[in-house]
Order: C-alpha cells, then sequence, then structure tokens
C-alpha cells in the first residue's frame, strides 16, 4: 500500500505536487482562481482518484464545515479539472464503468504517486494499491516481448470485504 496520509513522505509529494500545479498554472498564464485554488488544496489531500460530482461534494462540504469560504459550482469543478488535466497535473482514471475520476499525476520519468487500483463491481469503491513485485513483472515482460511501455495502469474489478 502507498505509505499513509499523514506521513512525512506522503506530506511531502503533496505539498510538492501543489507548489507544481500553482507554478504550472501561473507560466500558462492562468490567474489565480479562487475554485481552481480549493480545487488544488483538496486534490493534494487525497489519496485517491474522485469524480467530479465527489469532488465538488467535499469541496461544499469544506464551506458547510466552515474550512473555506466559499461554495464552489460544479461547472467551475469541471473548469479546474480541465485545466488540470490540460497541463498534465492531474490524471483521468477509468475504472470501467465509464465514469472519469481524476487524481494528482506524478511529475514525468517519475513513480510518485503511481499506484493502481481495486474496484467494487457491488458498492463501487475504489481502493489504491501499490505492488512492487508488479512493477518488476511489467518491467520483465516489457523486455521479453520486446515493447517499450510508456505508462500503464492496473484496474482489479471484483467486490471488497463489505460487499463479499
Amino acid at each position: 500500500m502507498p505509505p499513509q496520509a499523514g506521513s512525512d513522505s506522503t506530506a511531502r509529494t503533496q505539498q510538492a505536487w501543489s507548489e507544481r500545479a500553482r507554478a504550472e498554472l501561473q507560466r500558462a498564464g492562468h490567474r489565480r482562481g479562487g475554485a481552481r485554488e480549493l480545487l488544488i488544496d483538496l486534490l493534494e489531500q487525497e489519496r485517491c482518484a474522485l469524480t467530479v460530482q465527489e469532488l465538488g461534494r467535499r469541496l461544499n462540504g469544506r464551506y458547510e464545515q466552515g474550512v473555506t469560504s466559499r461554495p464552489v459550482g460544479i461547472a467551475s469543478v469541471y473548469r479546474g479539472i480541465e485545466v488540470l488535466a490540460d497541463l498534465g497535473l492531474v490524471a483521468r482514471v477509468e475504472v470501467g464503468d465509464g465514469i472519469s475520476r481524476y487524481e494528482r499525476a506524478a511529475p514525468e520519468q517519475s513513480e510518485a504517486h503511481h499506484h493502481h487500483h481495486f474496484v467494487c463491481d457491488t458498492c463501487g469503491c475504489l481502493v489504491p494499491f501499490d505492488d512492487t513485485a508488479l512493477e518488476q513483472a511489467i518491467v520483465a515482460l516489457e523486455h521479453r516481448v520486446g515493447f517499450a511501455v510508456s505508462g500503464h495502469e492496473v484496474v482489479l474489478h471484483g467486490a471488497c470485504s463489505g460487499c463479499c
């Protein structure tokens, strides 16, 4: 499993992502927008991919709890995700249900925040995982078949412990 939220390593990686995101937005000529800033702050804390609707609910939950000073409309979330995706700052995760999910993208040539997903076909929960042996097997397969893998995503479907 990836490091637990709150570990020093995870916190540094998350902070580095948000700093990179803000720098890339500025470099691309985008103003610092309220909704985009809140979206970056939320994505910085998230461990795994969320739908636009889930992102919107979490952002507005923060407003209701008094963590943020304003609500965020769903159209602003869509626009923010689109800008972040266009800049390569978020990655789209497809798990086979026709709904796109988004999570922080690791910098190119980096395995930071690289993980795969278990998907419960009953309740839809998404559980991130990483596995060194799986990564090594992919590299071995790459060498064996003579194929230069530029990226990969593993999605395993089944039933979570709550649905078994």
